[in-house]
């Protein structure tokens, strides 16, 4: 039982997570990623993956704070950025299961730096690696709805950041005409 609901809430997240992508701010992307991770920990939590639950909802932390920073226009300063980053290793120290949960301490702090960053483009460039890790993470720990997630939300970070890559390209042409 444990298993569906596992992957009943991975499905919750898949879809918020790919939403959030679509989404042009990174006010209300930051605002999707919230409750997506919510159903991303659960996810974990339900198959007692500790450190990818823990680490999921560090992070939603993480979002909701920065969040508040976006909403504000104000930038987060580098010191929350260092203790979130000291909270992720703290959870992999303390909920280590297996070497899997290194790989996803390496994924959430690459993810911390990715979030710390301002602009939505480099934002959505630099998910796109931690994602890689986190698909295998899920996979071998058998969350497999948060293995599918991921692969899509790789794949619409790339075509995400393509088409914005694309239009912004076609304006620049337009102004040199």
């Amino acid at each position: 039982m444990n298993f569906i609901l596992s992957q009943c809430f991975g499905l919750v997240a898949l879809i918020l997570v790919c939403i959030s992508y679509l989404l042009g701010s990174k006010k209300n992307f930051l605002a999707f990623q919230i409750i997506a991770n919510l159903f991303y920990a659960l996810s974990f939590l339900t198959l007692d993956v500790m450190v990818g639950g823990v680490n999921t909802i560090i992070s939603i932390a993480r979002v909701t704070v920065l969040y508040f920073f976006e909403k504000s226009d104000k930038e987060p300063p580098i010191w929350l950025f260092v203790i979130f980053s000291m909270l992720y290793l703290l959870s992999g120290n303390c909920f280590y299961q297996n070497d899997l949960d290194i790989l996803a301490v390496v994924a959430y702090e690459f993810f911390n730096m990715a979030m710390f960053i301002r602009d939505i483009e480099l934002t959505r460039i630099m998910m796109i690696f931690p994602n890689l890790l986190i698909v295998i993470y899920n996979f071998l720990n058998f969350t497999f709805t948060n293995s599918i997630l991921d692969l899509v939300e790789i794949i619409v970070l790339l075509v995400v950041t393509i088409r914005c890559a694309l239009q912004k390209r076609r304006s620049q042409v337009k102004y040199l005409i």
